[in-house]
């Protein structure tokens, strides 16, 4: 039996681990309609190019956006077609577990406090309609908050996106462990967020604030990049105003997320 769902894959001079991402594909409990994968290891397109290719190579009425070094549980096809049953759905996220740096596997959620944040690219589903009716990936991002991106122009146009952490896939490298240390490793894609939605973007600055960027120079490094011209020069850094202005209200954010956090364990340690 055949879903409606194709499968789209980019990939980037990794073949061991995309030969495993496929291998997980064939242990399907429901086939998918297509695996689309699409090498960028020659022309070096970037994420949103390449996941655009693949768009267009299938015809499936669901796409599922898997990164070439993840592995899909059994039923991920089945979880993705049972999920998008749902007529008000436009997209869902999928479940995560990841490798912590002890090497346990672990499970990896959005906190609940984060709103505009969260999204996974390595896990998700669209609608092809949606996609299509939104112009699919901003291809101006190379790397990095291409997800966060398309997650807000869906819920911009009035869609849906339901977590279902039934639809689980497996992340073997520790999530963010090729930042090398820093807070935006692709500064240029954190401009380019920020300047596509300002407001949504605070919450963006506020998660990366806390006692450990804060007491080292990785938060400092972060505000100094956003305020930096980064090749190709065509995404403007943040003025000297724009800078004041987001990390005044990030601060005010992380500072009132704190202050739930501590309410929260100091009721939780009443009951």
């Amino acid at each position: 039996m055949e879903s409606d769902v194709d499968v789209v894959i980019p990939t980037f001079r990794r073949p061991e681990a995309l030969a495993e991402c496929l291998a997980s594909l064939e242990r399907q409990t429901l086939a998918p309609k297509s695996i689309e994968v699409v090498d960028d290891s020659e022309s070096d397109l970037g994420l949103s190019a390449t996941r655009n290719i693949g768009i267009r190579r299938g015809s499936g009425g669901i796409i599922a956006f898997l990164d070439d070094d993840c592995i899909a549980s059994p039923n991920w096809i089945e979880s993705i077609e049972r999920a998008m049953g749902d007529p008000d759905l436009a997209a869902i996220e999928g479940g995560v577990t990841t490798t912590d740096a002890t090497g346990d596997i672990i499970p990896y959620k959005p906190p609940n406090r984060i709103r505009w944040n969260r999204f996974v690219g390595a896990n998700m589903a669209i609608r092809r309609s949606v996609i299509e009716e939104i112009g699919g990936y901003d291809e101006r991002y190379y790397l990095h908050r291409e997800d966060t991106d398309i997650a807000w122009r869906i819920l911009g146009s009035g869609g849906i996106i339901a977590w279902r952490p039934e639809c689980l896939i497996h992340h073997p490298t520790p999530l963010g462990s090729t930042s090398g240390g820093k807070l935006a490793a692709f500064p240029r894609s954190e401009q380019l967020l920020y300047r596509c939605n300002p407001t949504k973007y605070v919450e963006c600055a506020a998660s990366n604030i806390s006692v450990r960027s804060v007491t080292g120079s990785a938060l400092f490094q972060f505000m100094r990049d956003l305020r930096t011209s980064h090749a190709p020069g065509d995404v403007p850094p943040l003025t000297r105003g724009e800078s004041i202005s987001l990390w005044t209200r990030a601060w005010l954010l992380a500072v009132k997320w704190k202050i739930f956090q501590t309410l929260r364990i100091e009721h939780s340690g009443g009951d």
